[in-house]
């Protein structure tokens, strides 16, 4: 690989881990603070849902996002 193509994908790649620093300072905790999840899980336990799948459900999304990013979607 030729040094203008290095420097080429280095910038790429340093422009997608940007997106992604400023994709986790985006639930802030002075806006969003953390919930008391005994509570959340007995709401949703009560409604036959559960911690567990919302959470799950969460995490799929942050990680399609990182991967969105990763793949220039």
């Amino acid at each position: 690989m030729k040094k203008a193509e290095m420097r080429e994908r280095l910038d790429e790649l340093e422009a997608k881990l940007e997106k992604i620093k400023n994709w986790c300072g985006a639930y802030p905790l002075d806006i969003f603070p953390e919930p008391d999840f005994k509570i959340v899980a007995q709401v949703l336990k009560d409604k036959n849902l559960s911690l567990d799948t919302v959470s799950a459900s969460n995490f799929r999304h942050v990680l399609n996002g990182v991967k969105a990013i990763i793949d220039d979607n």
